[in-house]
């Protein structure tokens, strides 16, 4: 009883933690006059505090789902709207979209996936890879001429470095990022493998991915956004300042929430269906 009343108690320090970081960051830059705008900030930061904490029990909760593996992959035969590949972040697997997948379905989507980018530790172009095979798997299984990709974090990174080949830009109809790090994030210093690392502000990768606009072709992008952000740090990383991007704010909700959140995944839908 001991260890799990310590555990728990270091959990909830843990996640406190990252919103002390938050604030800080805030507080030395103009993202406190944004948190003023929308009212009070003490409040935001408690509600999005107690977003991470039932997020987290989320992640646990979902984690067992992984035994049932066709509940994430694509149903057989063609597809008859454009199929979505949802793309998981940094340390996570498929089971981050349980309830996306749940959701998408009651609102009339049949073909989705969502895959596992295998190798916890791998580069974000070695990633890209792997997105890279599921999307010529699903427009082959569907039929179809296009897909639609939404990436969670450090997904939404994966899925640009995958734009980034011309011959991918053709094959896709929609980009959606959730909380994406875009020029990176300050805590990724605290993170192990390549794609942390290459997620570190100022990184070769980013300086290198920046440098030119990742567009589907003849299609678009939306970046989605909390401003109450606890992983992205400072909070304007998540915001792509592009022509032909559209950036959306979310709820108040924390990073890992974005993948929880039903209001998040209607701004997702309502992206997907805009003509």
């Amino acid at each position: 009883m001991f260890w799990l009343v310590l555990l728990l108690l270091l959990w909830v320090m843990g996640v406190a933690f990252t919103y002390v970081l938050f604030y800080y960051e805030s507080a030395n830059s103009s993202h406190l006059e944004v948190l003023r705008s929308k009212g009070s900030v003490p409040i935001m930061i408690l509600r999005g505090f107690l977003w991470s904490l039932y997020s987290h029990v989320l992640v646990l909760l979902t984690t067992a789902t992984a035994l049932h593996r066709d509940y994430y992959s694509l149903p057989p035969g063609p597809a008859k709207r454009t199929p979505i590949i949802f793309v998981h972040g940094l340390y996570h697997n498929h089971t981050a979209w349980y309830l996306y997948l749940r959701w998408f379905r009651r609102w009339g989507w049949s073909h989705m996936k969502a895959i596992n980018l295998k190798g916890k530790f791998r580069s974000i172009h070695e990633f890209a890879r792997i997105l890279s095979e599921e999307v010529e798997k699903v427009l082959a299984e569907t039929q179809s001429e296009k897909v639609d990709l939404v990436g969670q974090s450090m997904g939404g990174l994966v899925i640009r470095a995958y734009l980034a080949e011309n011959s991918g830009r053709a094959k896709i109809r929609r980009v959606v990022t959730l909380g994406s790090p875009h020029r990176g994030s300050k805590l990724a210093v605290f993170g192990l493998g390549q794609g942390a690392r290459e997620m570190v502000p100022g990184s070769a990768f980013l300086e290198s991915l920046n440098q030119d606009v990742q567009i589907p072709q003849n299609g678009r992008f939306y970046a989605i956004y909390t401003i109450v952000d606890n992983m992205v740090l400072p909070n304007e990383s998540a915001i792509l300042a592009w022509d032909g991007v559209k950036n959306l704010e979310t709820r108040i909700v924390n990073h890992v929430g974005l993948a929880y959140c039903k209001h998040t995944a209607r701004l997702v839908k309502e992206c997907l269906d805009e003509e």
